[in-house]
């Protein structure tokens, strides 16, 4: 009789852990969700909020336009995907059209940011960050379905019969 107590206290014990657990999961959740936008802000929320960010830094990623003179045009790779005109550093750089360059300055207009530093990576070399994953897929697949198969009539993966 005295295991079947110490069984039911093993049993709230966990269920009061996991209760907990989930709760502090839950309030860090919502902590990070409100404090997003004032501790790591996007583009869209920067732009919106201009005034907060004059002469600030900020960073952000673009893939170059075109360049007119001492601004160049970039065009951003997150919300709200608009223009915006960067001064500063940019110029001393060879650009070409589609190239992703990631900049950190100062906020200066809604859409004008001056550059204090860059990095500048080749459209080819972004695209190959995909492309060079793709010989992984079926690698990845074969490891799978040694050891899974799909079930047609229940319609779910069932692990294989390794007999």
């Amino acid at each position: 009789m005295d295991g079947g107590k110490e069984r039911d206290r093993r049993i709230k014990m966990r269920k009061t852990v996991a209760l907990v657990s989930i709760s502090i999961l839950l309030l860090l959740m919502t902590y990070s969700y409100i404090e997003h936008d004032e501790k790591d802000p996007d583009m869209a929320y920067i732009i919106k909020n201009f005034e907060k960010f004059e002469g600030k830094k900020v960073d952000f990623a673009g893939r170059f336009v075109s360049c007119n003179g001492s601004v160049t045009k970039l065009k951003l790779m997150e919300p709200p995907y608009c223009i915006v005109n960067v001064t500063g550093k940019i110029l001393n750089v060879s650009l070409h059209k589609g190239d992703v360059v990631e900049v950190l300055g100062i906020m200066q207009e809604p859409h004008k940011i001056k550059a204090e530093k860059i990095y500048v990576i080749k459209s080819f070399e972004y695209s190959l960050i995909f492309i060079r994953s793709l010989p992984a897929i079926p690698f990845v697949a074969y490891l799978f379905f040694r050891k899974w198969k799909f079930n047609f009539k229940k319609f779910i993966f069932e692990e294989r019969d390794h007999a």
